[in-house]
């Protein structure tokens, strides 16, 4: 029986929801499981169904308006596993690196390199191995003190945003991304790290170059070690079209944050996604019609060509200087109005829910399009929070909207309000809520500063990880109930369960 694979033509998300119960009986597994599958596709959607399954799947995805190929397994050769790079030298025929685990260099030409995908990750940095390194072999840079790595950290991501000189005017400052590397190391006991990933254009080869080590060597095999992130825009130079859509907005600066991969098998998954794209994209006929051909056809209705009238000629009469005239100066004054009426200079700010930090951005608007957004640092409320007393942990700052105030020229459309987007789920949401009055216990000396330390985690992250509304709401009103209820006893007793 043939085996056939889904891989969409776009790495654009796909409900799972939606496409949940129509995976799991293809793949034999529950909805949950199959739901899963698809929120970590990445781009490939589902691999090695039956024919007719894989047809059905299909058909679904391109009437919602998400482009696919339904191709046979046996047409997308297997990528084998990446193999860690432990020196990188550039030469002229191409790029030469040792690998782990074989004895003797190996050289990839330039012209058979087929993909280049750099990818910031984050990676667990308190298990023995880190993206199948182990932990001893990682480079010294990685026992920096914080100082050093930052440092590391915005090199690489200003040779990052500065190798597109196009895109040289929108590249930010590397300093810019201080903040976002010194949350992201702490997220979950993770930090950050840049892997440029190398695979060859038959799929034999897959080498993987940690950026944040320093073996790279450029001209020579007797030159001076540098920094691998030095690589990166070497392989731009020589392999521009090789790289992936996620590489070029990497090289393009502005956000970075929505780039980075939350595990290295996502990051696996969508350099194999490309490759096999790339593939497909070449060589069509490779992929099978989406739809089940019919008797005395192929399956590929053409579409109809509908005659189109062919337009009237107009005369067209010289316009009097006059009216050009006219029609200028009143196009200017109404381009002139319009920019008076819809400029607005905004000043919007955020309460964090978990620190009661503020922070406060300035947004010049056009007619609600931002044109210049300036934002602010977190800084404390008066003498600090209770959070910053009893926990004082680094945290990702949680809020659910902005409050606004905004100036019109003239005073035109001046006014203040809320915009209710927020970073915050409705889980956040209820988490906070629940540690804020645990908070209160200590206040009114219910709790002691040891309790409260010891519970928060626990209660954040039980009510954080419960997705019913009815399940966090019995939280809720446990944190809520007053002192003489024996509200912590009754709550610590429920978290240590």
């Amino acid at each position: 029986m043939n085996l056939y694979s889904i891989i969409l033509k776009e790495d654009e998300p796909v409900d799972p929801r939606t496409y949940g119960p129509l995976l799991a009986p293809a793949l034999g597994v529950t909805v949950l499981e199959a739901r899963m599958a698809v929120r970590r596709g990445s781009g490939i959607f589902a691999e090695n169904l039956p024919e007719d399954e894989a047809r059905r799947l299909a058909q679904s995805l391109q009437a919602d308006g998400i482009e696919c190929w339904c191709a046979p397994s046996s047409t997308l050769r297997p990528l084998p596993a990446p193999r860690r790079a432990t020196s990188v030298l550039s030469i002229e025929e191409g790029l030469r690196c040792a690998l782990l685990g074989q004895p003797e260099p190996a050289t990839l030409p330039w012209d058979r390199i087929g993909v280049v995908s750099i990818g910031l990750v984050l990676v667990p940095e308190l298990q023995e191995e880190i993206a199948g390194v182990r932990r001893k072999d990682v480079a010294a840079v990685a026992k920096l003190e914080r100082e050093q790595r930052d440092l590391v950290r915005d090199r690489l991501l200003g040779v990052l945003n500065r190798i597109d000189l196009a895109h040289e005017e929108n590249a930010p400052a590397a300093s810019a991304h201080h903040y976002f590397f010194d949350q992201l190391r702490r997220k979950e006991s993770k930090q950050l790290k840049a892997f440029a990933d190398v695979v060859s254009a038959d799929g034999a080869e897959w080498w993987r170059i940690p950026l944040e080590e320093s073996n790279f060597r450029d001209g020579t095999e007797r030159g001076p070690e540098t920094a691998n992130y030095m690589a990166a825009p070497v392989l731009y130079a020589r392999r521009k079209d090789a790289h992936t859509d996620r590489s070029r907005k990497l090289f393009q600066g502005g956000n970075v944050e929505r780039l980075a991969f939350d595990t290295m098998e996502e990051f696996n998954r969508h350099t194999r996604w490309w490759t096999w794209r790339e593939r497909l994209r070449a060589e069509p006929e490779g992929a099978a019609p989406a739809a089940l051909a019919s008797s005395g056809g192929n399956g590929r209705a053409p579409k109809p060509v509908l005659e189109r009238p062919a337009p009237a000629a107009v005369a067209a009469a010289a316009p009097r200087f006059k009216w050009v005239r006219s029609a200028a100066l009143a196009a200017c004054l109404t381009l002139t109005t319009a920019v008076v009426v819809g400029l607005k200079f905004e000043r919007r700010g955020a309460d964090c829910m978990i620190c009661q930090k503020q922070r406060q951005d300035d947004v010049v608007r056009l007619w609600g399009i931002p044109l210049k957004e300036t934002l602010g640092e977190w800084n404390k409320k008066g003498p600090g929070s209770a959070y910053d007393r009893l926990i004082g942990a680094d945290h990702a700052h949680l809020y659910s909207g902005f409050g606004f105030e905004r100036t019109g020229m003239l005073g035109i459309g001046s006014g203040n309000g809320r915009i209710p987007v927020g970073n915050a789920n409705p889980e956040d949401v209820d988490a906070c809520e629940c540690v804020e009055a645990l908070f209160t216990w200590h206040d009114v000396q219910e709790a002691t500063p040891e309790e409260v330390k010891a519970a928060y985690p626990k209660l954040y992250e039980r009510v954080r990880s419960a997705r019913d509304p009815a399940a966090r709401q019995r939280w809720l009103d446990l944190a809520r109930a007053r002192p003489d209820r024996e509200a912590p006893e009754n709550l610590l007793k429920e978290i240590s369960k």
